[in-house]
C-alpha cells in the first residue's frame, strides 16, 4: 500500500495527533478550556496579586448564575450622580468630579458578578461608591464578600475598602430591591467583581 493513495487521512491523523497533545497547552487567543467553576473558585497565593493581605490565602471570586448582559452609558459631572448596571450602581457624589465625563457600566451575563467600569482609569477627586448584589451567588456560609478589583483575566488586583453604610445614606434607598448586596468606595476605573 502506497502513501500517496492516503495524503488525505494521514494528514487528518497527523491533525488530530497535534491537536491531542496539546490539549493542556494555552490557546493563543486566550481562551480557558476549563469549567467557569473551575475558574472562579481557583486559588493561588503563589500567582501575583493573588492571597489576602493577612497572607492567609485562599481569595476566591464567588461563583454565581449568570444574569442577562446589561450596560449603561451616562455623562456625570461635577454634581454626581448615578449609574444603574444590572442589579449594581455606581454612586458619583458631587465634588468627586472636575469635568463631565462619559461613563459607562458593563455588568456582562457571567458566572461571576462583575462589573466593568470605562473610561479606564478615570481618577477621582474623591471617593466614588460601588454597591454590587450577590443575591444570585453562593457565599460560603461565614464569609463576608467584598469587592475585588480584578483583571481581565480575573486575577484579583486588591480589594476595595468596604464601606459600611446604609443605601439611605448613599442615596440610594429607593432603588435597591436586592437583599445580598456589598459597598466599596472607587478611587478609580477598572474591573470589579464580588469575591470573598
Amino acid at each position: 500500500m502506497s502513501l500517496r493513495r492516503f495524503p488525505i487521512p494521514l494528514g487528518l491523523l497527523l491533525g488530530a495527533t497535534m491537536a491531542a497533545s496539546n490539549c493542556g497547552v494555552p490557546s493563543p487567543v486566550g481562551v480557558d478550556g476549563r469549567a467557569p467553576d473551575v475558574l472562579v473558585s481557583t486559588s493561588s497565593p503563589s500567582k501575583p496579586g493573588r492571597g489576602d493581605a493577612t497572607g492567609a490565602g485562599g481569595d476566591s471570586l464567588l461563583s454565581c448564575r449568570p444574569l442577562p448582559y446589561d450596560s449603561a452609558t451616562r455623562t456625570l459631572g461635577p454634581a454626581g450622580g448615578v449609574l444603574k448596571v444590572g442589579h449594581n450602581w455606581l454612586l458619583v457624589p458631587k465634588g468627586a468630579l472636575r469635568e463631565w465625563v462619559r461613563i459607562t457600566a458593563v455588568a456582562p451575563s457571567d458566572t461571576v458578578a462583575l462589573i466593568r467600569l470605562q473610561p479606564e482609569g478615570l481618577r477621582f477627586q474623591k471617593p466614588a461608591f460601588l454597591v454590587a448584589t450577590y443575591d444570585h451567588c453562593r457565599v460560603r456560609k461565614g464569609l463576608t464578600p467584598r469587592i475585588a478589583h480584578v483583571t481581565d483575566a480575573l486575577d484579583v488586583i486588591e480589594y476595595l475598602p468596604s464601606v459600611d453604610a446604609s443605601l439611605g445614606h448613599l442615596g440610594l434607598q429607593k432603588v435597591h430591591k436586592w437583599n445580598r448586596r456589598v459597598v466599596g468606595e472607587l478611587q478609580h476605573f477598572s474591573n470589579y467583581a464580588v469575591a470573598w
